[in-house]
């Protein structure tokens, strides 16, 4: 009948809606879905790049499709795992060349290495192992070498902690220079002193644990390095070949430095320094006038000094010291012989070995039976390097 007809078709018109809303209700979550998996891989994407940008390498992205989303982050992961491998090798090539350097010798807008060389004050730092070649003689390899590798891993520490540059190792030698850009204005004599006032005292850790590291337990060697800073124009700068080249200094300077470590053996000091350091890190530190010298390979005296700590930690007795020594020092530039040998043994009084007096005492016994020059200018001239 009609009436039937026509309810059929509500029916069935019903149940198109019904499938129609049900269809748009499904394409709907659908579609959120996906665009949902879109904006969240879009956001993922977005942060990551962002942090790469910071310098901030991310761990690999999930790859959650197979589109071109899928392959933008495929090529993403790709991306900063390369990174991660230059940033791995940089990190690698730091432990031969300070990264500071190569900051500094390469023009950030080019890429290019700059060759260039500058004039400039610098503080040249030398250190060296006292008696290494007898100590060498008792070791094996591997242990000399853990022993060599504790000595300039201290080093290095203290001098990249007070803004030096360790410019080379030579043997058991450490060569290191402060100088602008590295530090700032005159600090440079300053950070030198109190980069050697920590190697002491690393210097004496490693003392009392050198039958550790040696691996020895009888006949256990003595370590004692020895320090020299010198201050003074050098000529700092790109130099060597065209496949072979070395940010370094170059000039009297370094060589003075170099002469001054070995002269601490003269005199039985830690630490010597050079006038014109000591005068720009006066404020910032203890010494003591050693002697007027000069140096193998020079003619001109250099006026040296002996590192005794920080501003203001000086004991009372190393006080008292230095001025008895300072006395003895005029006196025996005077030539007043049996006065300055008093002063000098008033100094083995305060302090039994104190080196410095003892090398006094013992030019005094021997000008006593041959008196220098009559135009004797105090200057000593050091015999060897």
């Amino acid at each position: 009948s009609l009436a039937e007809t026509n309810l059929n078709i509500q029916q069935i018109i019903r149940a198109n809606l019904l499938l129609f809303s049900a269809a748009s209700i499904f394409g709907l979550l659908m579609f959120l879905i996906i665009t949902g998996r879109l904006q969240a891989a879009f956001r993922r994407l977005t942060t990551a790049f962002h942090k790469t940008a910071e310098g901030e390498l991310s761990d690999p992205l999930p790859v959650t499709s197979k589109d071109e989303i899928g392959d933008l982050t495929t090529s993403f992961n790709q991306m900063v795992e390369q990174l991660k491998s230059k940033e791995r090798l940089r990190e690698a090539f730091g432990q031969f060349l300070d990264p500071r350097i190569v900051a500094n010798v390469v023009d950030a807008a080019t890429g290019q290495l700059k060759e260039v060389a500058e004039r400039r004050k610098v503080t040249i730092f030398f250190s060296d192992i006292s008696n290494f070649s007898g100590i060498g003689e008792q070791l094996t390899a591997a242990n000399l070498v853990r022993l060599l590798n504790r000595y300039f891993t201290a080093s290095t520490e203290a001098i990249r902690t007070h803004h030096g540059i360790v410019d080379k190792f030579i043997g058991d030698a450490v060569m290191a220079f402060w100088a602008s850009p590295f530090s700032t204005g005159e600090t440079h004599a300053r950070d030198g002193c109190l980069a050697c006032l920590d190697l002491l005292k690393s210097f004496d850790g490693i003392s009392r644990e050198i039958s550790e590291i040696t691996g020895l337990r009888r006949n256990v060697p003595k370590f004692h390095a020895r320090m020299a800073l010198a201050t003074g124009d050098t000529v700092i700068g790109t130099v060597g070949s065209h496949t072979t080249k070395s940010f370094t200094v170059i000039g009297d300077t370094v060589n003075t430095a170099s002469r001054l470590e070995g002269v601490n053996k003269i005199y039985g000091t830690n630490i010597l320094l050079n006038e014109e350091c000591f005068r720009l890190a006066e404020g910032d530190i203890e010494a003591r006038e050693i002697d007027l010298v000069t140096v193998f390979g020079k003619v001109e005296p250099v006026r040296i000094f002996e590192l005794q700590g920080r501003q203001g930690a000086l004991d009372p007795v190393t006080a008292k010291l230095n001025n008895v020594y300072a006395d003895g020092l005029q006196l025996y530039r005077e030539q007043k012989w049996r006065e300055a040998e008093n002063a000098f043994r008033e100094c083995l009084k305060i302090r039994q070995h104190d080196g410095p007096s003892l090398e006094f005492l013992t030019r005094i016994a021997n000008f006593a039976r041959t008196p220098p020059p009559k135009d004797w200018n105090g200057v000593w001239q050091t015999a060897s390097k």
